[in-house]
C-alpha cells in the first residue's frame, strides 16, 4: 500500500516534473523496483535537490521520481496507464498538499493543507 495517495502543489515536484501538480502515490523505496527493461532506465539528479526522476530512455516516460525523504512516487495517471484505466479505491486521492503553493486552483471535495 502507499504511505500517501494525494496530490502534492509543491514547487519542487513542478519544478522536477514540469507539471501544474502531481497526482502522486508514494511508497516506501524497497516497495518499488523496476522489473522489466533495467537497463532502458535512467536517472535525473536534480542539481540542487535531493529528488530524482526516473525514466525510459526509449519513450520518455517518467517511471517514479523520489522525493527528499526517499519515497519513491509514481504517478497515478501512470499507475492507472498500465492497469487498464483503474485506480484501486484504496489508492484514490484523499487530499492535497501543499496547496498554498498551488498555481492552478482545484474545485474538489478534498482536504486541502498548507
Amino acid at each position: 500500500m502507499p504511505k500517501v495517495h494525494a496530490y502534492c502543489h509543491c514547487s519542487d515536484c513542478r519544478e522536477l516534473l514540469q507539471v501544474p501538480f502531481h497526482s502522486v502515490l508514494a511508497f516506501a523505496p524497497e516497495k518499488v523496483q523496476v522489473t522489466q527493461g533495467a537497463k532502458e532506465v535512467i536517472a535525473y539528479q536534480h542539481p540542487t535537490k535531493k529528488m530524482q526522476r526516473i525514466f525510459c530512455k526509449l519513450c520518455g516516460e517518467v517511471l517514479y521520481n523520489t522525493n527528499a525523504m526517499g519515497w519513491k512516487l509514481i504517478s497515478q495517471l501512470l499507475f492507472k496507464k498500465c492497469n487498464n484505466n483503474s485506480l484501486p479505491m484504496e489508492f484514490k486521492p484523499t487530499k492535497h498538499f501543499f496547496y498554498k503553493d498551488r498555481v492552478i486552483d482545484i474545485n474538489d471535495h478534498l482536504e486541502k493543507s498548507d
